[in-house]
């Protein structure tokens, strides 16, 4: 197979360069401003990342230089030797509309949290990929408390942080404040699926609710809000496609609905994967959640609206009313996202077909549900007891010569 040719624009005054390589050598191709013609020159650098950076800083100013007598007065900051903390402001605020917001807002947790207290105050150039293998070891070795418990950060969710701060340096490299990425040059704590900066399935917070749980949330809420929560609970249906849905993308004939659209800052967006737009079946409790919202909504576009009778422009209002009822009602603080993890997880619980619960979540496959979702359902302790004495019954009973069961 061919080798793939390096080519790149860079701008410079009123002269727009092209760098390319041919024959293993940097080469530049300009427009000269007289006469329109096209001129190209070697520049006899071998074509390697620092000598790209030489070709930038070096040799087109000098071409320029010699063209016009003119250099271009370069100001502080491109010469600021930059820190971690100083340049990942600049990063967050270019990439703040490249992203989903929720995702912004939590890739700027994490940084403040797992990435500014060990590099923050850190010059750029002075990070070695030593200091990044122990960083993240630091990071596997810590735990957090969840709900009356403790847990270890497992390797993707340290993934994840390192994927935040991969793209932060991958930034400074592309900007020419450092010749490489020092992340680039670690092993990652396991070999997982990539994380990128648009992940946000929060399949890492994964905290079902129990069946009395949701019982509660249900009977503690009414209106859209009921039915909204219903519905999520019953169709595991991200918030961002519920506040998209119209009524055209109900099918009651057919018990489908149909999700190909989510909404992000008030606009509508497709799904964040392929597998993101599909036709779900619709159940039994989530027909029910629709049907009462009809009763409230039928001659509007949209499934749900806002007081003001428009769509939501994020379900953010949603998740607050649903973090206040938790609160009310002495439930565990979780996210509005276990809904969907609370649906997924009794499925297969159950045992249900797991090819039907990955195409109605949007997963790529059964193995990213079943990777997720493996772990059993939190149950109520007298269904708990219920199930080892059901079990308890039969299992083992003829391992006795007399054929008695086990002491209760």
């Amino acid at each position: 197979m061919a080798k793939l040719k390096k080519r790149e624009k860079v701008n410079y005054l009123e002269y727009t360069f092209t760098i390319f390589e041919k024959y293993d050598i940097w080469q530049i191709s300009f427009k000269n401003p007289k006469d329109g013609k096209i001129l190209k020159r070697s520049t006899k650098l071998a074509a390697t990342e620092s000598n790209l950076i030489s070709v930038k800083k070096e040799i087109i100013p000098s071409v320029v230089e010699y063209l016009t007598g003119r250099i271009k007065t370069f100001d502080e900051e491109e010469n600021k030797d930059f820190t971690v903390e100083e340049w990942a402001n600049k990063f967050f605020e270019a990439h703040q509309n490249k992203v989903r917001e929720n995702v912004y807002k939590s890739n700027i947790t994490h940084y403040n949290n797992h990435i500014k207290p060990y590099f923050g105050d850190r010059k750029l150039k002075s990070i070695l990929p030593i200091e990044i293998e122990a960083w993240q070891n630091d990071l596997l070795s810590k735990t957090y408390k969840r709900g009356n418990s403790f847990k270890k950060y497992q390797p993707l969710t340290v993934q994840k942080y390192r994927s935040i701060f991969l793209s932060i340096l991958d930034s400074s490299v592309k900007n020419l404040k450092i010749e490489s990425n020092p992340i680039r040059k670690v092993e990652a704590p396991k070999e997982l699926e990539k994380v990128t900066m648009e992940y946000n399935e929060d399949e890492s917070e994964i905290f079902p609710f129990s069946e009395n749980e949701i019982k509660i949330i249900l009977e503690k809420s009414n209106g859209y809000l009921k039915n909204f929560f219903l519905l999520m609970y019953s169709s595991g249906i991200r918030p961002g496609e519920i506040v998209a849905l119209l009524w055209k993308d109900i099918d009651f004939d057919k018990k489908q609905i149909r999700i190909y659209k989510t909404m992000v800052r008030g606009r509508f967006a497709p799904p964040k994967t392929k597998a993101g737009k599909r036709d779900i079946d619709m159940l039994p409790l989530a027909e029910k959640a629709l049907k009462e919202q009809y009763r409230l909504t039928k001659n509007y576009e949209f499934v749900f609206i806002n007081h003001s009778k428009g769509h939501f422009s994020s379900h953010d209002y949603i998740a607050s009313r649903f973090k206040k009822i938790l609160r009310t009602n002495d439930i565990q603080d979780r996210k509005l996202y276990n809904l969907r993890h609370t649906f997924a997880s009794q499925l297969v619980s159950l045992g249900e077909d797991l090819n039907w619960i990955s195409k109605t979540l949007g997963h790529k496959d059964p193995q990213t549900t079943l990777m997720y979702y493996s772990k059993p359902i939190k149950e109520d302790e007298n269904i708990r007891l219920e199930k080892i004495n059901k079990i308890g019954a039969n299992f083992g009973a003829n391992i006795f010569n007399d054929g008695s069961k086990a002491d209760k």
